[in-house]
Parts: C-alpha cells; sequence; structure tokens
C-alpha cells in the first residue's frame, strides 16, 4: 500500500464584506471605549456649551440694562414736555398780562416758546424712539440667544452621535482582527493548522496576525515533516509486514486531516 498523497490546497475562501450589523462584533470593548470618547466628547461639549449660556447672559443683561437707561431717559423726556408745557402756559400768562397792549412783543415772546417747545419734543421723540429701539433690540438679542443655544445644542448632540458611531466604526478595526485570532487560535488548539485568509482592509494589528500566521505556517510545515516521517516508517513496515501499519496509517490520515481542515 502505497503512502496517501497530501490534498490538494482548497480554494480561497469567499472575501468577507462588513455589514452594519457585525460591526459590534466584541460589544463589552467596543462599548466601553466608545463610552469613553462620547463621555469625553460629552463632557467638553458641556463646559463649551456653559461658557457660552454664561456670555449670552451677560449679553442679555446688559441688553436689559441699556432698555431700562432708555426707559428712564423717556420718562425724563415726557416730564420735560410737561415742564415745559406748564412754564410755556405760564409765561404766555404773564406775558398777556404784561404786555398785553403790545401784540409785537407779546407775538415775539410767545414765538420763542414756542420754537424752545418744539426743540424739548423733538428731544423728547428722538428719546422715546431710542428707547423702541433698545427694547426691538433686545428682543432681537433674546432671539438670537434662543437660535444659538438651540443650534449648539443640536450641533453638539450630533457632534456626540457621529463620534459615538466613528468609535464603534474605529474599535471594529481592533475588534474584528481579535475577534478572528480568537477564532483561529481555538482551531489551532484542536489541531488545524490553517489560516483561511487576510485581515481585512484597514483592520488594525496587521504584524501581530502576520505573525500568527507565519508561527501556524511553521507548525504546518512541522507537521509535513513528520507525515513524510511517518510515510517512510509506514512504508518500511510494511515491507517487514509489521502489524503496527494500521496504527501508523490511522495517526497519519489524522495528521493530514488537521492540515487539510479549513
Amino acid at each position: 500500500m502505497s503512502p496517501q498523497a497530501p490534498a490538494a490546497p482548497s480554494t480561497a475562501p469567499p472575501k468577507f464584506k462588513r455589514s452594519a450589523k457585525n460591526y459590534l462584533l466584541d460589544k463589552s470593548f467596543q462599548l466601553k471605549y466608545t463610552g469613553y470618547i462620547v463621555g469625553l466628547t460629552a463632557a467638553i461639549s458641556l463646559a463649551l456649551g456653559a461658557v457660552l449660556f454664561w456670555q449670552s447672559e451677560k449679553t442679555v443683561a446688559i441688553g436689559n440694562e441699556a432698555v431700562q437707561v432708555g426707559q428712564a431717559a423717556n420718562k425724563a423726556g415726557k416730564d420735560a414736555v410737561a415742564q415745559s408745557q406748564a412754564l410755556n402756559s405760564k409765561l404766555e400768562n404773564d406775558a398777556q398780562m404784561s404786555y398785553g397792549d403790545n401784540p409785537a412783543l407779546l407775538s415775539a415772546i410767545k414765538d420763542a416758546n414756542k420754537s424752545e417747545s418744539d426743540k424739548i419734543n423733538a428731544r423728547a421723540k428722538e428719546l422715546s424712539d431710542a428707547e423702541a429701539k433698545l427694547v426691538s433690540q433686545k428682543d432681537a438679542i433674546g432671539k438670537q440667544r434662543t437660535l444659538l443655544l438651540g443650534t449648539l445644542a443640536s450641533a453638539l448632540l450630533l457632534m456626540v452621535i457621529i463620534l459615538g458611531l466613528a468609535g464603534i466604526v474605529i474599535t471594529h478595526k481592533v475588534a474584528g482582527p481579535i475577534f478572528k485570532m480568537k477564532r483561529l487560535l481555538r482551531e489551532v488548539g484542536e489541531g488545524k493548522l490553517v489560516v483561511p485568509g487576510r485581515l481585512r482592509k484597514g483592520d488594525e494589528l496587521v504584524e501581530f496576525f502576520d505573525v500568527f500566521a507565519t508561527m501556524v505556517e511553521k507548525l504546518r510545515v512541522r507537521q509535513e515533516k513528520e507525515i513524510e516521517l511517518l510515510d517512510a516508517a509506514i512504508a518500511q513496515a510494511k515491507a517487514d509486514d509489521n502489524p503496527v501499519v494500521d496504527k501508523l496509517e490511522g495517526l497519519r490520515k489524522h495528521m493530514q486531516r488537521d492540515l487539510d481542515a479549513k
């Protein structure tokens, strides 16, 4: 009986493709470090949000103070108008009593009073318009603050979500090779000296996997040499009609099966 020839090498396994459902290969590892990334990002985001909120509060407070000053100035302007009207009325009455027989002088006094009253009224209107403008600016600042904080909160939340997903993708490039290495180590422990394929493009731990693959290849070469020695021993035993041949052939088949295992 001639020695059994080694089986022909099997074809390469189909190329593995990533899919969304297998990105969490090692949940405890990936979620742990993704949680670190998300937690750190959230802490920085909250600190930044607190600073911006504090600054916006100061801006709103300044706007409220400006409105209060404008209201006080407008009230002072209205009081000045009321006092001017009362004073003009008194002056006109006094002028009528004192210069009623001099229409030209009386008209000049009334014109002068009216000119001064017009100036005071114009100034009071400016103060009223300034108050209305300050109130409008205050409302605009409030709306802008609300919009800014809402946009900031949305942007920070989106950033946390994106970094969380990125953390899963990044840790997957480490967890994937580790997951494959665990399976291959179990198979090597069972005597299967085959490394099907390589790591996927973009995976980490490539050098470590290459060292492991080299180790398995060396074990395989050593076992192939041992099979050759067994073949020689089987051939010699058959020539001598030794009853141990069946046991040697059984051992050889077992060792060859491990080499051919997928």
